[in-house]
């Protein structure tokens, strides 16, 4: 899924902050200084996140020509997992403790069972290959718009982040609040009602037949309850 190819699904984000008169210099040596590093098999990391080329995921070696298209920054969110499968580990630990037990004739202490896990785990990890994921990124530098195609959460967070580090600029989440806030700006008098507005209980419980009540959602709750108590007051 992506914006080569495939199905569209994105979020879209508007950039904060000024690009700097000398970005493409600036903005190559962030790209290259967050580029996905390879998970080491002999290490314990087991994710690894960064960029890489929109048109193919084992680029790593990112110039400003490769990500640089006509006005728009384009790029790849990657993420590599490097995690034997837990099924394995489980029925490859049991067939070796059992092994160790009968040649010993006694049972493993658990600290000698988590050692032979660790050990397990280590070996599958350099036979195991690691599961890719991208995720497509356009920025329209003149507008100061920014897509990610995709709704998951991780992969959004994980934009937000490796985005500031990469090149010192914000991202706001671009929707109803933000465009309202824009059309309020120049006026005191709206600006104050647009942050003195109170979402409405059913916004916060839904509507009755519609869709369930989200219980769980503490804030959500408590903000209905003060809602509940206002409405009380004034009638």
């Amino acid at each position: 899924m992506g914006a080569l190819s495939g199905g569209i699904t994105l979020r879209r984000y508007r950039v904060q902050g000024n690009v700097p008169k000398d970005w493409k210099d600036v903005f190559e040596k962030g790209v290259r200084a967050h580029v996905l590093v390879p998970i080491n098999v002999d290490g314990n990391e087991d994710k690894s996140l960064g960029w890489c080329s929109i048109f193919d995921e084992n680029d790593l070696d990112l110039s400003v020509e490769k990500f640089h298209f006509e006005g728009h920054v384009m790029l790849a969110l990657r993420q590599d997992t490097l995690k034997p499968p837990a099924a394995m580990v489980k029925r490859l630990l049991k067939q070796r403790q059992q092994k160790i037990e009968d040649e010993r004739q006694q049972q493993l202490s658990a600290a000698a069972l988590r050692d032979l896990k660790a050990i397990l785990v280590a070996e599958l990890r350099k036979t195991t290959p690691p599961k890719t994921r991208t995720v497509d990124v356009v920025w329209n530098l003149d507008e100061g718009r920014l897509a990610i195609y995709s709704h998951a959460k991780s992969m959004n967070e994980a934009l937000l982040a490796l985005f500031s580090q990469t090149f010192n600029l914000g991202l706001d989440l671009e929707g109803p609040a933000l465009w309202a806030k824009e059309m309020t700006q120049d006026d005191g008098k709206q600006a104050s009602q647009l942050k003195a507005a109170r979402p409405t209980l059913e916004l916060l419980h839904g509507f009755v037949g519609l869709r369930p009540t989200p219980h769980g959602h503490e804030e959500g709750s408590q903000l209905a309850s003060a809602l509940r108590g206002e409405l009380h007051q004034g009638a």
